[in-house]
């Protein structure tokens, strides 16, 4: 199996092909927290709030919720009532092994989880179709009940015909 052949797998999948575990998932990290004066103050433990299974086979599976940016700041999310944004982790994996890495934002306050866009001047911001897929499969597996299209439209995306990942 490619990596091409696994994501077309999940882009083509339903919310109902998945069964959701929420924490703890054990997929966690240790982040030092600096001191004022540049050394470690503390540790943090972060981890990512759920785990996804294919129940059509399970050795497909997602993992969600680790963030890496606390204060992610493109100019699309500015066309939003809650200028918030959270650059979020999403780990694919295969038989549990981490088989690709790729970042969702979870925009206005968590209200909607997007995925980013290849260019950094638009409108129109363009999103690979397949992504624009799997984002909107996350979304609705994990995120709150408000309309992904809707919010993808309001902040100027749209779906293009281009591969990904590249």
């Amino acid at each position: 199996m490619t990596l091409e052949d696994f994501l077309n797998v999940i882009a083509s999948s339903k919310p109902t092909d998945w069964h959701a575990t929420l924490l703890p998932t054990f997929m966690y990290r240790i982040v030092p927290i600096r001191s004022a004066g540049g050394g470690t103050a503390d540790l943090e433990m972060q981890e990512h709030t759920s785990t996804l299974t294919f129940v059509r086979d399970i050795r497909f599976g997602l993992a969600w919720g680790l963030i890496s940016d606390k204060n992610y700041n493109e100019d699309w999310v500015q066309k939003l009532p809650n200028k918030r944004a959270q650059a979020v982790v999403l780990d694919f994996l295969y038989n549990g092994a981490l088989v690709f890495r790729d970042q969702l934002v979870a925009v206005d306050g968590w209200r909607c989880i997007l995925p980013q866009p290849i260019n950094e001047d638009g409108p129109p911001y363009n999103v690979p179709e397949r992504r624009v897929r799997i984002a909107k499969l996350v979304h609705q597996l994990v995120g709150p009940e408000t309309n992904f299209d809707a919010y993808f439209k309001r902040v100027g995306m749209q779906p293009v015909n281009r591969p990904w990942p590249t």
